[in-house]
């Protein structure tokens, strides 16, 4: 059996022979949210890995992750002492796994969900979260326009967005690539300035909405500076179109704690 860790004080992975080496790196997680991660090869009765995170004063997170040959299933425990913590991770490093029978089953928090062009859009291929979010009927459309994902651009921008979460490049978290690339100069309309451009800029800005909401969609959060401007673009479509959908497009996106890169 082949273990290697990544912790988040060394997110390279290092192969490791003792379980000294995984007690001391849990024994060094001193801040909230401080992880270490147990990489095995071959697979534990199909278990890749098991990791921790630290929740609390000696307070622990577990999650422990099965694959199969086209499919994954995910499991996780809150409020684990240090002491029990180690016990699990020794016993997984020895090759037995944890009873599950007091684990949640988190998979369907944790499976991204991508565009089928045969079930199309609905609540049950979404992200459990972003229908928790998004109640709208209109979050659901490829058609109509004032929508994330119902006009050309927004539509086109969830395809390309959801390929480049599907690549082995894209670290599920750096969209903010794609917006950027879009190069908006200004998130404010201004008359004398954009009026020629407008159908342009118009185009852009749903492309940027559709990928904010595709962070959404697939993953279930949205980065922080991913929403900034999706937010920025919405006002911006707002101005233009005066529509209530962009109005609660941005009274739902605005109650969303996005997250930070590291956490």
């Amino acid at each position: 059996m082949k273990f290697s860790i990544i912790t988040s004080t060394n997110e390279t992975e290092r192969t490791i022979k003792n379980f000294d080496v995984v007690e001391k790196e849990i024994n060094n997680c001193k801040d909230k949210e401080d992880f270490v991660i147990l990489n095995n090869d071959p697979a534990i009765s199909n278990s890749i890995y098991l990791q921790t995170m630290l929740s609390g004063k000696n307070q622990y997170t577990l999650e422990i992750r099965f694959e199969y040959e086209n499919d994954f299933s995910q499991y996780g425990i809150e409020e684990v002492t240090k002491n029990d913590c180690l016990e699990i991770f020794k016993h997984y490093f020895e090759g037995r796994l944890p009873d599950l029978n007091e684990w949640e089953d988190i998979t369907k928090y944790v499976r991204q969900h991508y565009y089928n062009t045969e079930i199309g859009l609905n609540q049950e291929t979404v992200h459990p979260s972003y229908y928790d979010y998004f109640k709208a009927d209109f979050y659901y459309s490829i058609s109509d326009f004032y929508t994330p994902f119902g006009n050309d651009a927004g539509f086109d921008a969830m395809i390309e967005a959801e390929k480049f979460l599907k690549s082995e490049d894209s670290n599920n978290f750096y969209l903010i690539q794609l917006i950027d690339e879009i190069n908006i100069e200004n998130y404010d309309y201004d008359e004398k300035r954009d009026y020629e451009n407008l159908h342009f800029l118009v185009h852009d800005h749903n492309a940027i909405v559709a990928i904010g909401f595709t962070n959404l969609k697939v993953n279930g959060f949205i980065m922080e500076d991913v929403k900034e401007k999706t937010l920025s673009s919405l006002r911006f479509l707002n101005q233009v179109q005066n529509h209530e959908n962009y109005q609660i497009m941005i009274e739902d996106l605005n109650k969303i704690e996005a997250e930070t890169y590291g956490e």
